[in-house]
C-alpha cells in the first residue's frame, strides 16, 4: 500500500521522479554473509586490547573483542531483510539530473505535502552515516502530520556518489562539493523547488558533516536555496583562528577542546582518506570485517549508537558498493581542516544574505560557538539553539529537539521570505 505522504507535487516541469523500494539481491546477502563468518579478526596486540573500544579513552580505535562481538551478532543475528522492509515503508524515488559537467542518478526519501503553503527542506548527510539518519524525523513527521497538513516537503536524498546515486562519470571524474551542491540543486528544480519567475519558490537546505560542506556550497552558489540550517561546520584552522578570542560558554569551551583533541589524536581516517582513497577502498572494500572496523569503530567510539545501527550503516556501504567513490569529500576537507586549504571546500563563512540558522551539541567536535556565529553572521543569523546532549549525528542522537529546531527555523523564514 502506497503511503499518503507518496503523492507526487504538482508543477514538476519534467519527467517525474520514479517511484523506488529497495531489495539488494539475494546473493549478495548470502555474500556478505559468509565472507563475516569465515573473516579473521587480527590476532590481538596491545593496540587493540588497551585503550580502545573496551576502555574509556578508545586512544587506539577498534578492538578485538569488540570487532569478534561484532562479528557473532553481523552473521547470526543482524536482519537486512527486516530493516530493508521498514526503510521501504518510507517514500523513496530516483530520478536522473543533469548539471554542467555530469548526469546523475540521485536516490532519495521524501514526504510529500498536499498542503499549497508547503516548504521545501532538504536534509544532507555525512559520512559514514546515510539518508537513514533521518529516518526518526520522518516518523516524528508523519506521527504530527497528515499529508494535507504537513508543513513541508521533506527531501533527504542520498548525497551524490554514496549509497545508490551515481553519476555517468564516476569512473573518469572526481566531484567535489560543488558538484555535489549542484546535482541537489537540480533535484529540487526537477521537483518544481526552485525559484519563480512570479517569485516565491525556492527551498531551505540542512547540512552536518560532509552535508554541511554540500549545503554551504548550495547557500552560497544557488539562488534557490533561501536559506541554511546546520549542526556543524566545516571550517579552516585560519577561520576558526579568527575567533580564538570571543567568549564561550561551559558547554562550547567543552566542544571546542574536543574538536582540538580529535584533530590532534582522531583524524588520522581523514588523512587517509583524503590523501590514499585508492588504497584504503581497496583495503575495505574487500572485506567487511575490514570495513566494520574503520567505520565501526567511529560509531562506537562517540556517542550511545546500538550494534544493530553501525551494522545498517556499515551494511548499506557495502551492499550499495559505494564507500569508494563517495571519498571524494574528503579529498576537499582533509585539506581545508588538515592543511588550511580552503580550495575545495566551500566556505559558509560566505552566506551573508541569507537566513541561518544553527544548532549547538555539545558532543560535537566540530562545532561552532555562538559567539563566533554571531560575529560571523551579524544580519542575518536567526536561530541559534544550544542543547545539552547529543553529537555529530544530531538527527540521530536527538531527532525530537533536531526536528524542533527545523520547524522553529522555518517558521521564522517563512516570516520574511516568500516561498
Amino acid at each position: 500500500m502506497a503511503s499518503p505522504f507518496a503523492i507526487l507535487p504538482p508543477g514538476i516541469p519534467g519527467p517525474p521522479p520514479a517511484p523506488f523500494a529497495l531489495h539488494i539481491p539475494e546473493p549478495s546477502l548470502t555474500q556478505l554473509t559468509a565472507l563475516v563468518q569465515h573473516g579473521v579478526v587480527a590476532t590481538p596486540s596491545y593496540y587493540t586490547t588497551h585503550n580502545s573500544t573496551d576502555g574509556p579513552d578508545f586512544l587506539f580505535g577498534a578492538s578485538h573483542s569488540w570487532l569478534s562481538s561484532a562479528q557473532s551478532y553481523w552473521s547470526q543475528d543482524f536482519n537486512w531483510r527486516g530493516h530493508e522492509s521498514y526503510w521501504n515503508t518510507i517514500p523513496q524515488y530516483t530520478i536522473n539530473v543533469t548539471t554542467s559537467a555530469d548526469t546523475f542518478s540521485l536516490h532519495f526519501a521524501a514526504l510529500f505535502s498536499q498542503n499549497k503553503e508547503a516548504v521545501p527542506v532538504i536534509f544532507s548527510h555525512g559520512w559514514p552515516s546515510s539518508w537513514m539518519d533521518f529516518i526518526p524525523m520522518l516518523e516524528l513527521l508523519k506521527k504530527k502530520y497528515t499529508p494535507e497538513t504537513l508543513p513541508y516537503h521533506v527531501v533527504v536524498p542520498s548525497i551524490p556518489d554514496y549509497g545508490l546515486s551515481s553519476r555517468e562519470n564516476v569512473m573518469e571524474r572526481e566531484i567535489g562539493f560543488l558538484d555535489a551542491a549542484e546535482a541537489l540543486n537540480e533535484l529540487m528544480k526537477a521537483l518544481g523547488f526552485g525559484l519563480l519567475e512570479k517569485g516565491g519558490g525556492g527551498y531551505v537546505a540542512q547540512g552536518g558533516d560532509v552535508g554541511s560542506g554540500i549545503t554551504a556550497a548550495l547557500g552560497g552558489h544557488f539562488e534557490d536555496c533561501r536559506a541554511v540550517h546546520f549542526n556543524n561546520l566545516l571550517l579552516t584552522p585560519s577561520e576558526k583562528a579568527a575567533v580564538a578570542d570571543l567568549p564561550l560558554t561551559e558547554a562550547e569551551n567543552v566542544s571546542v577542546t574536543a574538536g582540538e583533541g580529535f584533530l590532534y589524536g582522531a583524524s588520522g581516517y581523514m588523512l587517509e582518506q583524503g590523501t590514499k582513497p585508492g588504497t584504503i577502498s581497496l583495503v575495505l572494500e574487500s572485506n567487511p570485517l575490514a570495513m566494520l572496523a574503520w567505520i565501526g569503530s567511529m560509531y562506537a567510539e562517540g556517542f550511545a549508537y546500538t550494534l544493530d545501527h553501525i551494522l545498517q550503516q556499515v551494511s548499506w556501504y557495502w551492499l550499495t558498493k559505494s564507500y569508494g567513490r563517495g571519498l571524494w569529500a574528503y579529498r576537499g576537507a582533509w585539506a581545508a581542516i588538515l592543511r588550511d586549504d580552503p580550495r575545495k571546500l566551500p566556505s559558509p563563512l560566505k552566506i551573508t544574505n541569507k537566513p541561518l540558522g544553527y544548532s549547538f551539541y555539545p558532543q560535537e567536535v566540530i562545532g561552532a560557538a555562538k559567539s563566533w556565529l554571531e560575529h560571523w553572521f551579524p544580519e542575518n543569523l536567526v536561530l541559534f539553539r544550544a542543547h545539552k546532549q547529543g553529537g555529530h549525528f544530531a538527527a540521530v542522537d536527538d531527532p525530537e529537539g533536531f526536528l524542533k529546531d527545523i520547524e522553529d527555523f522555518v517558521a521564522i523564514v517563512k516570516e520574511k521570505i516568500k516561498f
